[in-house]
C-alpha cells in the first residue's frame, strides 16, 4: 500500500487542527484524507466508505472520542481499523484510556512532522500484515469448507434399502469435530449375500488425518472389490486388513495410523466374521434388548508396522464369527433347496458318478471320503448320499495350497 492509496480519516473539532495535519499529510504524500468536526460524522463517514486509519482527536462535542472507539469495536467491520489519538500533553491519562480501548496510537499536540510520519507509517503496515492474514484466514476456511464437503460426500449417505434378500437396516452419522477430521465409516455388499461395514478413527486431526482417512477407505474398497473378482475363495477379512496395512505403511513418514472395526455379515446364515484392529470393542444389541460386549482382544492398528500379521483362527482366518440366529422359515427354504439341488444333481447322472468315489473298498473311495472330511462338520452332519452330492458339484479332484477350487458348472445333458 502506497500513501497515495491509503485512505485517512481525520476526526477534530478544531478547524485549525483538522487544516494543519491534512497539509502536513499531504507533503508526505498523503492526498486520499477525509475529515469529520465530531463522531457522528465520522461514523457515518465510515458507513459510506472504507479507510485505512483514522486520527482521532478525544475531547470533542456531540460524541467524544471514547465513544467513537466503542463504536468502532464493537463493529465486526471496524474492528480492525487501527486509530491514532490525537491529544495534547496533559492529557496522558486519556491516551492510556483509549489505548486500552483499543487504539493503536497517540499523537501529542502540537504534531512533530517526524513523529507523524513514522507512526502512521507503521500503523498502516500493521494494517497491511493483519489484511493480509485475514485474507489468508478466509481463503483458508473456503478451502476447508470445500474439503469438509468433500470428505462428507466420500462417505455413503444413501444407505442399501432394507429387502427380504438383503435384511440388513444401516444408518450413520459423522460430523468432524473440526472443518475435517480422520473419522470414517463405510457400509458394501461384496456380494448379494455379503455384506461389508467398516468403522475407523485416524490418529490426528486436521486436513492429515482427512486424507489418511480417504486413503484408507479406498484401500479397504479397492481390496474387497479385487478380492471378489480375482479370487475364487470367500472374501478373507485377515487378508484385506493386512492388504491395507502393508499399503498404509508406504510412506508413512508422519507415522500416522488408523483403528479399523471391518466386519462381513452373510445375510444367508446369520453369520457375523470381523477384524478388530485396535477398535474399540463394539456391542450387539439383542432383539430382547440384552447387550453384549463382542469378544477378543483388538489387534494392533493399521499402518504401525508393515509386516505385522493377524493372528491366525483354527478355520484359517483371523477373525471371529458370531451366529445371528435365524428364521426359522427361511431354515425351512433353504432345506428345501438343498434337496431340491440333490434331486436335480441325482437325475443328471452326478449321483452314480460320486457313489463310486464314496465306496470304501478302493483308492477312489478313500479319496471321496477325505474330501467330505475337509469340507467341513456341517456338511459332514448331512446324509452320505447329499453329502457326495454336494461335494461332487462344488469341488474337484485336485487341490491347491489355498483349499478346495470351486468346479465349472455341470451341464445335464
Amino acid at each position: 500500500m502506497t500513501e497515495a492509496e491509503a485512505a485517512l480519516l481525520i476526526v477534530d473539532d478544531n478547524e485549525d487542527n483538522r487544516y494543519t495535519l491534512s497539509q502536513r499529510l499531504a507533503r508526505d504524500g498523503y492526498t486520499n484524507v477525509a475529515t469529520a468536526s465530531n463522531g457522528h460524522e465520522a461514523l457515518r463517514l465510515l458507513q459510506s466508505r472504507s479507510f485505512d486509519l483514522i486520527l482521532l482527536d478525544i475531547m470533542m462535542p456531540v460524541m467524544n472520542g471514547y465513544e467513537v472507539l466503542e463504536h468502532l469495536k464493537a463493529s465486526t467491520k471496524l474492528r480492525h481499523l487501527p486509530v491514532i489519538m490525537i491529544s495534547a500533553l496533559d492529557e496522558m491519562d486519556s491516551v492510556i484510556k483509549c489505548i486500552e480501548l483499543g487504539a493503536e496510537d497517540y499523537l501529542a499536540k502540537p504534531f512533530n512532522r517526524t513523529l507523524l510520519r513514522a507512526r502512521i507509517g507503521a500503523s498502516l503496515e500493521k494494517k497491511r500484515l493483519r489484511d493480509e492474514v485475514r485474507a489468508s484466514l478466509q481463503r483458508l476456511e473456503r478451502e476447508l469448507d470445500a474439503a469438509r464437503t468433500l470428505q462428507l460426500g466420500m462417505l455413503p449417505r444413501v444407505f442399501p434399502a432394507c429387502t427380504p434378500e438383503q435384511p440388513v437396516q444401516v444408518y450413520a452419522l459423522m460430523e468432524p469435530a473440526r472443518e475435517v477430521g480422520g473419522d470414517l465409516y463405510d457400509c458394501f455388499y461384496t456380494s448379494a449375500e455379503i455384506f461389508c461395514f467398516l468403522v475407523g478413527d485416524v490418529s490426528g486431526k486436521g486436513a492429515p488425518a482427512a486424507m489418511f482417512m480417504a486413503r484408507t477407505r479406498s484401500l479397504v474398497r479397492m481390496a474387497a472389490e479385487l478380492w471378489r473378482q480375482l479370487s475364487l475363495d470367500a472374501v478373507s477379512l485377515a487378508r484385506i486388513a493386512e492388504i491395507v496395512n502393508r499399503e498404509l505403511c508406504q510412506n508413512n513418514d508422519e507415522r500416522m495410523f488408523v483403528t479399523l472395526f471391518l466386519g462381513m455379515l452373510d445375510t444367508r446364515k446369520g453369520a457375523l466374521a470381523y477384524v478388530n484392529a485396535g477398535h474399540p470393542v463394539p456391542c450387539l444389541l439383542r432383539v430382547a434388548g440384552d447387550i453384549e460386549q463382542l469378544d477378543g482382544k483388538p489387534e494392533m492398528p493399521l499402518g504401525v508396522r508393515r509386516d505385522a500379521a493377524l493372528p491366525k483362527s483354527p478355520h484359517g482366518l483371523a477373525t471371529r464369527r458370531y451366529r445371528v440366529r435365524r428364521n426359522r422359515r427361511r431354515d425351512r427354504g433353504d432345506e428345501c433347496r438343498r434337496r431340491a439341488l440333490y434331486i436335480q444333481a441325482a437325475r443328471c447322472g452326478i449321483g452314480r458318478r460320486l457313489q463310486g468315489n464314496t465306496r470304501g473298498d478302493g483308492a477312489r473311495g478313500d479319496d471321496g471320503r477325505a474330501r467330505l472330511h475337509r469340507l467341513g462338520p456341517e456338511r459332514r452332519r448331512r446324509d452320505s448320499a447329499g453329502a457326495a452330492l454336494a461335494a461332487g458339484a462344488l469341488v474337484t479332484n485336485d487341490r491347491s495350497a489355498d483349499g478346495p477350487r470351486r468346479a465349472p458348472p455341470l451341464s445335464c445333458s
